[in-house]
């Protein structure tokens, strides 16, 4: 598994949402309404710690979350923002340094639909 997948499988261990039925990698599903979808940003440069004896991977993690009520959306938002900001140590087979959020949830659309989508973003470190 690759960090992204751990994350994903951390977020339905806690009760989050259920991997490929409302929890989605890349893009939202095109018929699941309220769901959420985890996409990887390049970050910042990598960069060699402990006298260059580790190197922490340094990308960021986009989380969005659609629903069809906006007071649900911002709620997810607001429980996965709970649930990884400040969070350090192993999530499955990835050891994080540390994982930040950028701001707090925000609204960030209101899509044709008329499905509200919040924007959840981090900073990850990772150690390599």
């Amino acid at each position: 598994m690759n960090w992204i997948d751990n994350i994903g499988q951390y977020l339905e261990d806690n009760g989050v949402g259920t991997l490929a039925t409302d929890i989605f990698y890349q893009g939202f599903s095109k018929t699941a309404s309220n769901c959420i979808t985890l996409l990887t940003a390049p970050g910042l440069p990598e960069i060699s710690t402990l006298c260059g004896t580790m190197v922490l991977s340094r990308p960021e993690l986009d989380i969005r979350v659609r629903n069809v009520d906006d007071s649900s959306a911002y709620a997810k938002a607001i429980e996965i923002h709970t649930l990884l900001n400040g969070k350090k140590g192993r999530i499955g087979t990835t050891r994080f340094k540390k994982i930040n959020a950028v701001f707090d949830p925000y609204l960030l659309e209101i899509d044709d639909n008329t499905r509200f989508i919040y924007a959840v973003n981090f900073q990850l470190e990772i150690n390599r």
